[in-house]
């Protein structure tokens, strides 16, 4: 990946990184997981089945609290 890539991604994490903070911080949950559904959608397409499910279980798996 060259520079201009890998500083893409890390702004665009930054981005929603901030963007998270800034719409729980004023609580607009709602909104947010609104948001959070409708870029799910997007982020899933052109990726398998099996990809979706394996992401879906380690996101659940990392969401239980010990």
């Amino acid at each position: 990946m060259y520079d201009r890539e890998k500083r893409e991604v890390q702004e665009n994490a930054y981005y929603e990184n901030r963007y998270a903070t800034e719409m729980l911080t004023a609580g607009k949950i709602d909104e947010y997981i609104h948001y959070l559904k409708i870029s799910s959608q997007k982020l899933k397409s052109g990726m398998s089945e099996t990809e979706i499910d394996a992401v879906q279980k380690r996101a659940e798996e990392a969401a239980k609290v010990k």
